[in-house]
């Protein structure tokens, strides 16, 4: 049995080869080659003049570079474009670097109406044509991959860490010190330098450290990291160069990886996949480990690595390789728990792991309906052209319908939930960009114009999202919620998404446009029903809408309204709570702020602060203390507990850990027109020749020293004081006030007496 991992190319003597990368049965490293796949593009000619243009293509010469590129030969096929049936020409290549150099010749050709599928990478034109599931097993038979049944591989995965002697990304001026490895079976630490420790393995210099690296990874499928696309692989490349190692690291615009294994970092995974279900106030390891594991890293207290480095101080030294080890310890723990759902993506899809863990879920839409598309004999559509991005980047369209609460505290509160929206929509009304039809039977009014879909015949998109719901609906019923629950939900719920994005090479406005409104249309409708039959509507935002009433009324009425739907579409009951607290938007944008608890005192929070990364720990626990009374009905414990805190912080003591402000920096530091807090951390970092850029995280802790806030920053490692009116003024009470406000309480009161209110 043979279980595909990854697909590359190397031409030789003028032939393209691919290689298919993976484990057998027996866990041997197999390469398979396939030496008669061959490179092509579509054209579509004039149908009335398909012999004439195809002779005119099998004649076409082209120089360049000095050599004559020519095509190898052309076949005529029968194809789908979005809904009609065409000719084509099926436009070999002698090799895959041709494709690139002969599409626009063959477009320029008399009769020529259209190029198509021009730009799809040599090894991802495998992969769809042979339908290839990542991980699946197969057999080889006759020199071809057959399918066969059976359970998924499971990769064989280490994390890897780096530790460097001084905190400068320049490579060249700086050293690696130590790189942990962490897998099921065996976890050691590569350094230089002696130590005590069993699990340290002790090289001769930096230099062969690096070569024994890069020698022991080739035993395993997947090496995984917490960013290293952005810091360890640029760094070990440096590094490796520098000392004239040949090295297997690759580069290119989506990040880095190994000749010998797959990179996949994990940073990747959880900002592009999992963002949405995360609540933390940081995409770090250390948060989001916590709220994945329950625990997060130990708290190692580090000195300057240079220092402890150039000390020679076995025991501190080894404080270095205890930390590294952890660092990768945490990382395999973390992969261990969300890796599963990228091997279900990347079997599903038909795309290796790591173009997947570098994908967002509009890409894997898309590439998941590129392979649907082949399955159906159906063109794909081209990449739009850079034209085309700027025309539709200006394009908008109206988002969902938000119903706004009356701020206060609510008892007794249900939450109904349309299940899957946006795509029971798409599929319920037959939404593609192939049903888009002037003649069309269903008239969907949006901003003054008409967009109109026929009802005749089903859509490309909405077939395919309609069989990815109903796979879902009968996995979650035979096996419950899982892995392969969650890989269908995020694909058919990421779809709506897709088809309003500008780089999607099926996007379509008006499919969008026509979705959301009617999304409005259903929300808006549903409330109305709501009030007429007697409840209390405190808030609806785009699938959900909050209701106050009795149990047993509220799902007869959410009978009525399913009973009333179209297609597939469902309204779910969510839960009960007995209690609430709900805010209105301060700011424009700013929809869901509210927390709940339910009947086992469990609170859920959306929109606070809690989750905002640009507030301070001190700030989110002073939230989160705050929140938690107020829903158990304790707002004077609430008040007491903020008066507690601010009087630890005048007196100092408060840890400084929980003073630290993190903010990104949203675009290189000369950009800046003006110099907030973290953009003049920056600078000092900078300064001091540490590798600031766009998307570095910058966390500083307000000082005493200065007169204006941005003065006063000091990245958290300097800071030896804090300042604590800032804390309290500009953190603490503007986070409490955020749900005391809404009771009736002001700043004097948690700064001075409090004063009698009524209950609330």
């Amino acid at each position: 049995m043979f279980y595909p991992l990854s697909v590359d190319y190397v031409v030789l003597n003028g032939k393209p080869i691919i290689k298919v990368y993976g484990r057998d049965n027996k866990g041997r490293k197999i390469v398979f080659e396939d030496k008669e796949f061959e490179p092509y593009f579509y054209a579509i000619p004039e149908q009335d003049k398909i012999d004439e243009v195809k002779k005119r293509v099998e004649e076409l010469e082209i120089e360049y570079k000095g050599e004559k590129i020519m095509v190898k030969r052309v076949e005529v096929e029968e194809k789908i474009d979005l809904n009609k049936k065409v000719k084509v020409l099926k436009i070999y290549c002698q090799i895959p670097r041709d494709v690139s150099i002969l599409k626009e010749p063959v477009r320029e050709l008399k009769g020529i109406l259209h190029k198509r599928e021009y730009d799809i990478p040599f090894g991802r034109r495998y992969c769809l044509d042979k339908q290839i599931d990542f991980l699946a097993p197969y057999s080889i038979e006759n020199n071809k991959l057959v399918k066969q049944d059976g359970k998924l591989y499971q990769p064989k995965v280490a994390a890897f860490d780096i530790e460097i002697y001084k905190p400068t990304f320049d490579a060249k001026q700086n050293q690696i010190i130590c790189i942990g490895i962490y897998s099921e079976e065996e976890y050691f630490v590569l350094s230089w330098k002696k130590s005590d420790l069993e699990k340290v393995v002790v090289l001769k210099n930096e230099k062969e450290m690096l070569e024994k690296f890069f020698e022991v990874i080739g035993d395993y499928d997947i090496l995984i990291s917490y960013n290293g696309d952005n810091f360890d692989l640029p760094f070990l490349r440096e590094r490796a160069e520098e000392l004239g190692i040949k090295h297997p690291i690759i580069a290119d615009k989506r990040g880095s990886n190994f000749k010998a294994c797959i990179h996949v970092d994990l940073f990747n995974i959880v900002v592009k996949h999992l963002s949405a279900e995360i609540k933390t106030r940081s995409f770090k390891l250390d948060e989001v480990a916590r709220f994945f594991l329950g625990e997060g890293k130990e708290d190692i207290e580090i000195q300057e690595s240079k220092d402890i480095w150039d000390s020679n101080d076995v025991k501190k030294i080894d404080e270095i390789f205890k930390y590294n080890l952890q660092d990768c310890k945490i990382t395999y723990l973390l992969g261990k728990r969300i890796l599963p759902l990228e091997y279900r993506f990347s079997n599903i899809i038909g795309l290796d792991l790591y173009d997947v863990s570098r994908s967002g879920l509009s890409q894997l839409v898309e590439n998941y309906l590129m392979k649907q598309a082949v399955k159906k004999n159906i063109l794909i559509k081209n990449r739009p052209t850079n034209e085309e991005l700027e025309k539709r980047r200006e394009q908008t369209y109206i988002g969902a319908y938000v119903h706004e609460p009356k701020p206060g505290i609510y008892e007794n509160i249900h939450i109904l939930d349309f299940k899957s929206l946006y795509p029971t929509i798409l599929v319920s009304h037959n939404i593609s960009p192939d049903t888009l039809d002037e003649n069309g039977d269903l008239k969907i009014k949006v901003n003054g114009r008409e967009n109109r879909f026929t009802q005749n015949r089903k859509g490309f998109i909405v077939e395919i999202i309609d069989n990815l719901i109903k796979k879902r609906i009968e996995v979650k019923k035979r096996y419950g919620k899982g892995v392969d629950e969650k890989a269908l939900k995020l694909l058919a719920n990421s779809s709506y998404g897709y088809l309003g994005f500008f780089g999607a090479r099926w996007y379509s406005l008006e499919c969008a446009e026509s979705i959301t409104a009617l999304g409005r249309k259903y929300i808006r409708s549903t409330i109305e029903k709501a009030e007429k039959a007697g409840f209390k509507v405190i808030y609806g935002d785009t699938d959900s809408l909050v209701l106050g009433g009795e149990t047993e009324k509220i799902k007869k009425f959410l009978q009525q309204i399913n009973r009333e739907l179209p297609g597939i579409m469902e309204l779910e009951y969510e839960g009960f709570y007995r209690r609430g607290l709900f805010v209105g938007a301060k700011d424009k944008g700013a929809k869901k702020r509210y927390a709940l608890i339910d009947e086992k005192g469990n609170i859920e929070i959306k929109g606070f602060e809690y989750v905002r990364g640009d507030w301070s720990e001190i700030a989110k626990e002073t939230q989160e203390k705050v929140l938690e009374n107020v829903l158990k009905g304790k707002e004077r414990k609430a008040i007491e507990v903020v008066k507690e805190i601010i009087k630890r912080i005048r007196g100092e003591k408060i840890d400084k850990k929980k003073l630290i402000i993190s903010r990104q920096l949203t675009k290189s530091i000369d950009k800046y027109e003006q110099i907030g807090p973290h953009v003049k951390v920056a600078i000092e970092l900078k300064n001091k020749g540490i590798k600031v850029e766009k998307g570095t995280l910058i966390r500083y802790i307000i000082t005493k020293n200065g007169r204006s806030i941005s003065e006063k920053a000091k990245w958290y490692e300097q800071a030896k004081d804090y300042d604590g009116g800032y804390y309290i003024n500009n953190q603490i009470i503007p986070s409490a006030l955020r749900i005391l406000s809404v009771l009736g309480y002001t700043e004097k009161d948690l700064l001075g007496e409090q004063k009698c209110l009524s209950n609330f």
